[in-house]
């Protein structure tokens, strides 16, 4: 009874970021086209390829947005909806023969370098938005939970829109939800496993010995429980499959009300063929906002091989 209770509530939740407030230009675009084609975390890219003249529309509508005179919870949430959709039209260009994001690069520049988003007047690479930007002048790891490179144990792609109105919200529900799935976050063994962004991006979560407490923040009664319990607080590093996120995952109760109506092919077929890799290149009352907009960049920059 209590799951089916959070499965309404969370169905509610998200029905509501999906209509809330006044929509910029290209949102109610965007909103139509994940609800087409992403569905629990998976994308028919099998649809997407029928459906190219959209996603270039929306594409065309988003770069025409002018980052600079958006309020900021609305500049921060057009930054994530454009590295999300720019990353599925990467993958486009390379579709079908394409198994991992990896595979997307060049010779000279992997595919999170390359200089292929057009937004507000500019192009930038996918690191340009979450490194330069993002990482730099928003300082916030909840970001984590909500860029998605388009991989298996990325943090999984919504099939609706980031919102100004209701980004602290979005961010906060997408943080809590990915901690208490055991894809990116467990107590196993005596130990806590960790999805490996925490490894990769350690400094944004405060150092060495920042994962537990930030974890701990976030946990829901079971996970926090365990988490008390441990005698060894240092966390170990799942390993990361980027697999093509064209089937499922290893996610599960983080998709849980996340879904918008789709149009999905192939909902059963099996996972690609791209195992687990190395390292990427590339709020709630009681957990205050991490940065002003005017922050440094990180001291370093992970680099995916």
């Amino acid at each position: 009874m209590y799951k089916m209770l959070v499965q309404a509530f969370l169905s509610l939740l998200f029905a509501g970021f999906g209509h809330a407030g006044q929509s910029s230009g290209y949102l109610d675009h965007y909103g139509d086209f994940l609800g087409a084609h992403v569905r629990g975390g998976v994308v028919n890219y099998a649809g997407v390829k029928g459906d190219m003249a959209r996603l270039d529309a929306t594409l065309a509508l988003m770069a025409a947005e002018n980052p600079e005179v958006l309020a900021r919870p609305d500049r921060i949430a057009l930054y994530i909806n454009a590295y999300n959709l720019w990353t599925i039209r990467l993958i486009m260009d390379h579709w079908p023969g394409i198994a991992s994001i990896k595979e997307a690069g060049g010779f000279l520049a992997s595919p999170w370098k390359r200089p292929f988003v057009r937004l507000g007047g500019r192009t930038l690479s996918l690191d340009d938005i979450e490194h330069g930007i993002l990482r730099r002048q928003y300082p916030d790891p909840r970001l984590h939970f909500v860029l998605n490179c388009a991989s298996k144990s990325c943090p999984p792609l919504l099939s609706v829109p980031y919102r100004g109105e209701v980004l602290d919200a979005m961010l906060e529900e997408r943080t809590r939800a990915c901690l208490n799935d055991p894809a990116g976050a467990r107590v196993d063994g005596g130990r806590l496993r960790l999805i490996r962004i925490f490894d990769w991006y350690a400094e944004d979560f405060g150092g060495r010995d920042g994962p537990w407490g930030f974890v701990r923040r976030f946990a829901g009664p079971a996970l926090g429980a365990a988490l008390d319990a441990l005698a060894d607080r240092r966390p170990v590093y799942d390993d990361y499959d980027w697999s093509l996120n064209d089937a499922p995952g290893p996610w599960t109760s983080a998709l849980v009300g996340a879904d918008a109506p789709a149009n999905r092919a192939n909902a059963d077929a099996p996972p690609s063929g791209v195992g687990a890799g190395g390292p990427p290149s590339g709020m709630t009352s009681n957990l205050p906002p991490h940065g002003d907009g005017a922050g440094s960049a990180p001291v370093t920059m992970p680099e995916r091989p």
